[in-house]
């Protein structure tokens, strides 16, 4: 008998028996898998919910996304500082703006004393006195919280004439240790209260220049 031909070598195989032994993409393995599906066990598979979403991905966020709260907060309180800070006075300048406060007060009551005294005493002024001294007459119109010597400032009761021209002046002074307190009550005096500055000395006219 004739055997068939065979063109192979011994102990190789033929081309269609490699392809008869290769498995065909689509067809399931032994363990029930598919040749084309990669292979990956239970435990290396990721858990999903209902949606699809992979739940064991931690969820990512910057710095600055779980901070942003935070961060407008402090800059709030940043500006709101800082303009704080230029708006309001130093804390000398609260102390200086308070002192011109109670100052302006002791003037305007001392004034109306002095204007109370002049009258009752058939228009005649008080007698001068020193800084820090109120004058005898005007004691009766004072009020109890006024004084004419504070702790960083003193009045005192001004009536000098001249006695070649008849000129007087007329009013009362305030002096202080702070240079800046006259500039204060400068700026802090109601409007139609005459006064005059020099250097640290804020004194507020009360009669004019011939005495009436």
């Amino acid at each position: 008998m004739t055997e068939p031909f065979n063109d192979s070598r011994p102990g190789e195989r033929r081309r269609s028996d490699w392809r008869a032994s290769e498995p065909r993409t689509g067809e399931r393995g032994r363990g029930g898998r598919s040749s084309g599906e990669p292979h990956t066990s239970e435990r290396g598979r990721p858990r999903t919910d209902g949606a699809g979403r992979d739940t064991t991905a931690p969820t990512r966020q910057s710095w600055h996304a779980r901070n942003a709260t935070r961060i407008r907060w402090v800059t709030w309180i940043s500006v709101a500082l800082i303009a704080l800070r230029l708006i309001a006075p130093r804390p000398d300048g609260w102390r200086r703006w308070s002192d011109a406060e109670l100052a302006l007060a002791d003037v305007e009551q001392a004034r109306t004393a002095a204007l109370l005294s002049y009258q009752s005493a058939g228009r005649t002024w008080p007698a001068p006195g020193k800084p820090g001294a109120v004058p005898a007459a005007m004691l009766p119109f004072l009020p109890g919280d006024v004084s004419f010597s504070r702790a960083r400032y003193r009045l005192a009761w001004e009536y000098a004439a001249d006695t070649g021209s008849g000129a007087r002046v007329i009013g009362i002074s305030v002096t202080s240790d702070d240079p800046k307190l006259a500039l204060t009550m400068a700026y802090r005096a109601p409007q139609g209260m005459p006064f005059i500055i020099s250097g640290r000395r804020f004194g507020v006219l009360i009669a004019s220049a011939s005495g009436r």
